[in-house]
């Protein structure tokens, strides 16, 4: 029963675990509900460019595991011309479900 016992406390520990090591970032899409892939994403610290990142196939991307305290993240579309830039602190990509549509330029 000891064994039983260790061996539930140790899987629920894995769990809290892995959820809290999700990977923070968002989904990036079209108005038409389709992903965006290819869209760049940029991490600014402090006005610096920090990171580069890119959409994978589904439109989503994830944010390097650090703790951003002041963070700015921007997100174009792949030909930067169509779609406004979308500017958004990086605590909004934290629970790492969000979603963005990008907006046709007016």
């Amino acid at each position: 029963m000891k064994k039983l016992g260790l061996m539930t406390m140790v899987c629920a520990g894995m769990l809290l675990f892995a959820a809290a090591c999700m990977a923070s970032g968002g989904k990036v899409t079209y108005p038409d509900g389709k992903p965006v892939v290819g869209a760049v994403v940029y991490v600014h610290l402090q006005e610096v460019n920090k990171y580069t990142l890119a959409t994978d196939a589904t439109g989503r991307f994830t944010l390097p595991d650090e703790d951003f305290l002041d963070a700015f993240v921007q997100i174009k579309a792949p030909d930067g011309k169509e779609f406004a830039t979308v500017n958004l602190p990086v605590e909004v990509f934290q629970a790492g479900d969000v979603a963005v549509v990008l907006q046709p330029v007016q």
